[in-house]
C-alpha cells in the first residue's frame, strides 16, 4: 500500500504538474501558429484569452478535482492589508530593482541577451537575498485552513478584464494593459506557479528549509525553474536570456507565496513589479 502511496504521489505532485506546465507551452505556440490572419488588436485578444483559459482555468480546475485540501494551494486568501503590506514591503526592494531595465538600456544591451540577463540576474538575486530581511517582522503564515471565495472574484475580474479590452481597447489600450497585468498576467501567473505548480511540488518533496519564520522545499526551485523556462519557450525562436532573469524573479514571488501561505501576496507584487510593461508596451 506504501508503494502504490508513492507512486500516486510521483504522478500528482510530480509528473503531472510537469506535464501540465508543458501542454500549456504547446498551447500558447500552437495559437501563434493558427492557420488564420488576425488583425494586430485580435492577436492581443486572443493572447488574453488563451492567457486566461490555460493560467487560471486549467490550475483552478485541477486543484478542485484532484485535491481534497485545497488550503495547501494558497487559494484561501488573508484579510486583504495582510497581504498588501506584505507584497509592498518586497516591492520597496523589488520595484527599486526594475531601473536595472534602465541601466541596461544605457549599456546598449536588452533583456533579450546574455549580458543584459545577467545584470538583471545579479539585481533580482540580490531582491531575493534582501527581500526576507525586510519582511522578517511581518506575521508569517504556513496556510489559510478557512475557505472563503475571493478567489472567484479575482477569476471574474480576469473575465472582466477581457471583455473591457474587446470593446475598448482600439481606443483605450493602456486601460486594457494595466488590467491584464494585474487580473490576467498576476492573477494567472501566480496561480498556475505559486498556487499549483509549488503547492503540488511541495506536497510531494516537503519543505525541509527555513528562513527565519518560513519554510519552503525544493517546490520553490522548481516552480521558479518552470516559470523562467516558460517565458523562453512561449517565444519563437526561445529566447533563452529570458529564463535566467525571470528564475531569480519567481524565488522572490515563491518566497512570499510561502510566507504569506497564499498567492494573494504575490499576486499584487507581481502585478507591481509588470505595470511599467503596460507603460513600455
Amino acid at each position: 500500500m506504501e508503494n502504490i502511496s508513492v507512486r500516486r504521489s510521483i504522478l500528482r505532485d510530480l509528473i503531472l504538474p510537469i506535464l501540465v506546465w508543458a501542454a500549456i507551452i504547446v498551447i500558447f505556440s500552437s495559437v501563434k501558429k493558427l492557420p488564420f490572419e488576425f488583425p494586430e488588436e485580435g492577436k492581443i485578444l486572443l493572447r488574453y484569452l488563451t492567457k486566461i483559459l490555460t493560467t487560471v482555468f486549467i490550475p483552478l480546475i485541477l486543484i478542485r478535482i484532484i485535491y481534497k485540501d485545497e488550503a495547501e494551494f494558497g487559494i484561501y486568501f488573508p484579510p486583504f492589508p495582510d497581504s498588501f503590506k506584505l507584497s509592498f514591503r518586497a516591492y520597496s526592494i523589488g520595484g527599486p530593482a526594475g531601473m536595472s531595465f534602465l541601466l541596461i538600456a544605457f549599456l546598449g544591451w536588452g533583456f533579450d541577451d546574455w549580458y543584459g540577463s545577467a545584470i538583471l540576474s545579479i539585481t533580482y538575486l540580490l531582491v531575493f537575498y534582501f527581500v526576507p530581511k525586510v519582511c522578517r517582522k511581518l506575521p508569517s503564515r504556513s496556510e489559510i485552513t478557512i475557505p472563503n471565495k475571493q478567489i472567484y472574484v479575482y477569476v471574474l475580474l480576469s473575465l472582466l478584464s477581457w471583455i473591457i479590452a474587446f470593446f475598448s481597447y482600439s481606443y483605450f489600450p493602456l486601460i486594457s494593459k494595466i488590467l491584464y497585468y494585474v487580473f490576467i498576467v498576476g492573477l494567472g501567473e501566480e496561480l498556475l506557479f505559486r498556487g499549483y505548480l509549488q503547492s503540488a511540488f511541495n506536497r510531494y518533496f516537503g519543505k525541509p528549509f527555513q528562513v527565519g519564520n518560513v519554510k519552503f522545499g525544493y517546490g520553490l526551485l522548481l516552480a521558479s525553474l518552470l516559470f523562467g523556462l516558460i517565458h523562453a519557450l512561449v517565444v519563437v525562436p526561445p529566447v533563452w536570456p529570458w529564463a535566467l532573469f525571470t528564475f531569480f524573479m519567481g524565488l522572490t514571488l515563491g518566497y512570499i507565496r510561502e510566507k504569506d501561505g497564499s498567492i494573494l501576496a504575490p499576486l499584487l507584487l507581481h502585478a507591481m513589479l509588470d505595470m511599467p510593461l503596460a507603460f513600455m508596451s
